[in-house]
């Protein structure tokens, strides 16, 4: 995670969600904050990217590990980390984002919770406010490329690496609010670019064209429709 030390507070309230063993780690961009010292890596501006790569590259991750990557400012309101990844494990998912909530600051309407769902099943899934990816998946997308911007127009990428071979998706079982809004630190219109430039080397027209639901995992369903049988 990339922290501001105005946001101390909501990256506390994520951390005491994690084992005590969790392998945590921290970048400052401004000031490293003394109650997340033993955790922050290093401290400086710069692109978010680059910053977690920089946290990926400084010891190898152990084997079998899930890999979370969130915002400073994002929160729980329904459920927590262990559910969402309980979630995942159970539909299948091999990378995910819990829905947002309505009340929060959300970049598209597709991310939003949706009610009376457990899951869906996706082609889609925002690089932001909170990724969860598994072992496997995980090895393919990190490190990210650095292409001296804050990543938009990633999830193509994501999308071709995971055509055929992985279910992608959105936890709707769990809910959290992103407090700020993006692109308040930086120019859009060189992310827009960026963006299509990724989207046209994927073959892909726009970002919506991405934003596809495949199946649903009900609430009144004991298991996904797509591992039953």
């Amino acid at each position: 995670m990339v922290y501001r030390a105005v946001n101390v507070s909501l990256v506390q309230m994520l951390l005491r969600q994690l084992d005590s063993n969790a392998d945590v780690r921290l970048w400052a961009l401004d000031a490293i904050a003394p109650e997340l010292a033993s955790k922050t890596l290093g401290c400086g501006v710069g692109m978010r990217f680059t910053h977690l790569n920089r946290l990926y590259n400084a010891s190898p991750v152990l084997n079998g590990s899930w890999v979370i990557l969130a915002d400073d400012d994002v929160f729980f309101i329904k459920g927590d980390l262990d559910r969402t990844i309980d979630l995942m494990k159970r539909s299948g998912l091999s990378l995910a984002q819990p829905g947002q909530s309505v009340l929060g600051w959300w970049n598209f309407f597709f991310t939003v919770s949706r009610p009376f769902l457990y899951a869906r099943d996706t082609n889609y899934v925002e690089q932001g406010p909170l990724i969860i990816a598994d072992p496997e998946f995980a090895k393919l997308i990190l490190p990210f490329p650095e292409d001296d911007d804050m990543g938009w127009g990633i999830e193509a990428l994501w999308y071709r690496i995971k055509e055929g071979r992985f279910r992608t998706g959105i936890i709707d079982g769990c809910r959290v609010v992103h407090q700020v809004r993006a692109a308040r630190s930086y120019q859009a219109l060189p992310q827009m670019l960026s963006m299509n430039e990724r989207l046209v080397n994927s073959g892909m027209n726009s970002i919506w064209q991405l934003q596809s639901v495949n199946a649903r995992w009900w609430r009144w369903q004991d298991s996904p429709s797509w591992k039953e049988g």
